[in-house]
Order: structure tokens, then sequence, then C-alpha cells
């Protein structure tokens, strides 16, 4: 049982970016035994010397290193929290049409950068190009906005249905007599996966005709 809280508090750590793993930062000032393969070099000084690369042990797993002036500076390749913070950002322009995304219809533009990676201009447009084609284009149009909408929450949702799953399986109890035991679910566990894709077949099929 520890072991197993042991790990559920690890994948806690990884998704908020605080694991040891992710956060741990070292700095080396000693000479290393090879020089980085030219495929792992992120970036180079004037003088053609590498000053960012990623150096990686035998399970295949990176460190970035960062070469200062007298020392390396080493941190986790992969970095949960730094790729949801990168995720989250908004770019000073639309992609698409070059407006600047921070002063006119801010809040708009914000919204339908995260929705469609568009400012809300852009969108806007392009709903009126499709409404003038017809109330079949549109209603077309609709109905793919809303199957993406629906496959994104399924996918969040199928995995808080497996994780709900894989609590279940290990329900234990304790009789009268202090003994412990198991509850076997797994009836219960194959009714909840065929309902559960059998709803998600009802709802997206009235979409996809």
């Amino acid at each position: 049982m520890a072991n197993k809280l042991q790990n559920v508090k690890a994948v806690k750590q990884l998704l908020s970016g605080e694991h040891s793993s992710q956060t741990r930062k070292s700095i080396y000032t000693g000479k290393t035994k090879k020089t980085p393969e030219d495929h792992e070099v992120l970036e180079r000084d004037d003088s053609g010397k590498p000053k960012i690369w990623i150096e990686r042990d035998k399970a295949g797993f990176g460190t970035k290193v960062t070469q200062h002036d007298g020392f390396r500076a080493r941190e986790p390749e992969m970095n949960i929290l730094k790729n949801i913070r990168k995720k989250l950002e908004v770019p000073k322009e639309c992609p698409s049409c070059g407006t600047n995304m921070r002063k006119k219809e801010k809040r708009l533009n914000f919204k339908f950068w995260f929705k469609r990676k568009k400012c809300f201009g852009c969108v806007l447009k392009e709903e009126q190009s499709i409404k003038a084609k017809g109330p079949k284009a549109w209603k077309e149009y609709q109905n793919k906005i809303m199957l993406a909408n629906i496959d994104a929450w399924f996918n969040d949702t199928d995995k808080e249905v497996e994780l709900i799953k894989q609590q279940t399986k290990e329900i234990y109890y304790q009789n009268a007599d202090g003994k412990l035991g198991e509850m076997d679910l797994s009836a219960y566990l194959d009714k909840l996966d065929i309902d559960y894709k059998e709803l998600k077949k009802s709802i997206k099929s009235g979409f996809e005709e």
C-alpha cells in the first residue's frame, strides 16, 4: 500500500511539474568526455561551438545542457510545467492576419485563439463567408465545431473513466473479525465500459450524420 501511495504522489508531482526529475537543476564546472552530436545541438555561439545541447543516457532520457561562461547548467529536457505554460501563451499578433492580439477585442481574441488559433476578426470573417453560402453550409459548419468540442471533451473524459476503473479495481474491506478482503467488481467495470462507449457513440452520431 505504501508503494501505491508513493506512485500516486509521484504522478501528481509530474502533472504539476514539481517532480525532482523535472525541477532539479545542477551546475557542472568540469570537463565532458565527449562533444555533443550535431543533431543534439540546439544552439551554437558566435564561434560555432555548442551553446545549448541535449545529452542522453543509455535509456534515452535527455538532459538540456547550457554552456555559460565558466560553467554548465543542466535541467530535464522535458518539463511538463513549461510545456503547459507554452500552450497557454497567446502570440503578440494573429498568425493569419497580423492583428495585434492585445489591443482591440483583446478578450475575444484570447478566447478564439485557444479555440481556433485565430483572432476574433478572422473567425468572424470566416463565419460570414460560410453564412453567405446558405443554411446548409452553415449547419454543416456548426456541426463540425460541435463535433470538435465533443471530441475534445471525450478525450479528457476517457482519461477520467480509465482512472475510475483503475481505482475501482482495488477496493478493500474489513469485516467484523478484522480480516481484510477484496471486492470483485469486474462485472460492474465491464458494464461501465459498455455504457460509456454507447454514450459516446450516441452523442457523436447525431452530429456526424
